[in-house]
Formats: C-alpha cells, sequence, structure tokens
C-alpha cells in the first residue's frame, strides 16, 4: 500500500470565510463587502473541492458577468493558487487541471455570462457565480441548474449588494434555509477596512 500524498494549497483564509470553507451544504449565497477577498476565497474553495473529489473527471466553474473582467481577476488567481498542484493548464480555453482524490483529474474554467451558449453541454461538480446580480437570472435557471443534476453538484453564488436585486433576493429567501450557507458580510463589521479608510471611502463613493 503506497504511502498517502498530501496536497497543499498556498492559501490564507481570512477568519470571516472559514465558516464557508467547512460547510456542508450544497448551496450557499455570500454576499460581501468590496475588497473582503470573496474571489479569492471562492477560488480556493473550488480548487480545494476540486483536489478532494472522489469521482472522475471533476468539472467546476467560476462565472463572472464579463468573461474578460473573468479573465483579469479570476483567472490570475487560478493559476497563481494552482500552481503547485496542478497537472495542465490552457490559456486560450482558460481552464486548469489538479489532480483529485478519485485518481483521475479536476478541471476549474473561467466562464463568462455575457457569453453563456459556451456553458451548455456538459456537467458540472461545483459552480460560482460571481457578481450574481450583474447576470440575467436565466443564465442560473436555463443552463448551469441543468448541469448540476447529473452529479449532484453544488452553487455558491457570490457578490456585492448592489441594491433590492436577485443576488439580494437569494440571500433574502435562503438566509434562514438549513440547506444553504449565507452568509452577509458588512464593512463595518469585518474590520478588513480600517475605519479612517472606510469613513473617507464613504465620503467619495456614490
Amino acid at each position: 500500500m503506497g504511502a498517502e500524498r498530501r496536497i497543499v494549497i498556498p492559501y490564507g483564509p481570512r477568519r470571516h470565510f472559514l465558516p464557508y470553507h467547512n460547510r456542508t451544504q450544497r448551496w450557499g449565497c455570500l454576499v460581501c463587502h468590496r475588497r473582503m477577498g470573496k474571489t479569492v476565497a471562492a477560488i480556493n474553495d473550488k480548487v480545494k473541492r476540486a483536489v478532494e473529489l472522489t469521482l472522475p473527471d471533476g468539472r467546476y466553474a467560476y462565472v463572472a458577468p464579463q468573461l474578460n473582467q473573468a479573465k483579469d481577476v479570476a483567472w490570475t488567481y487560478l493559476k497563481r493558487y494552482t500552481d503547485p498542484i496542478r497537472v495542465a493548464h490552457n490559456e486560450a480555453e482558460l481552464w486548469v487541471e489538479v489532480p483529485n482524490a478519485g485518481g483521475s483529474v479536476s478541471r476549474i474554467r473561467i466562464y463568462g455570462a455575457d457569453n453563456p451558449d459556451r456553458l451548455r453541454g456538459g456537467y458540472l461538480d461545483g459552480v460560482t457565480p460571481d457578481e450574481y446580480a450583474d447576470m440575467a437570472p436565466s443564465v442560473w435557471g436555463e443552463i448551469i441548474r441543468p448541469m448540476l443534476a447529473d452529479r449532484r453538484g453544488w452553487a455558491t453564488f457570490i457578490g456585492t449588494l448592489k441594491g433590492r436585486n436577485h443576488l439580494w433576493n437569494l440571500y433574502e429567501e435562503h438566509q434562514h434555509d438549513p440547506e444553504w450557507f449565507t452568509m452577509l458580510a458588512r464593512a463595518s463589521e469585518t474590520g478588513i477596512i480600517p475605519a479612517d479608510e472606510l469613513a473617507a471611502l464613504r465620503a467619495d463613493m456614490t
């Protein structure tokens, strides 16, 4: 019997995200203030779960409102945090592959909701719609949700609050639902942004 292999992801989570990383619920909704690090947390949570998957050929997706936006931010994070462990990647198609616990690989790919048809046709073990409020809700209901059915994949919606939109409605609808993990993180409560900087932001931002 061979020695157990240990895979280390170069990521130290902020304490605010520990409950998120330790969740057991299939569904999740995180409403976070700007600069909290939700995209970094979401990417690393996806990498961890992709590595721990015991099924063959894992498929995971990160979906931003615009593909160029996802490439500028999430793709950089995905490459950085998988650098010690990834076995392949594709710059043109924006995916990386990491080894998984099933003796196979898991693929994590970056998508934009501005071209949702690229998502069609496959299955997903996990997905994170980021800034969900800036996407058409039909992207979730008509395209992404059916892709999770085959292998009972999970989803976590994340974003920054911009009024009473469908991200906020999703949070309100499920904040007391035991099948959902929900988190509302206000800048005035987390302490991540210093008080003087927060006051300056309030004065300068609309």
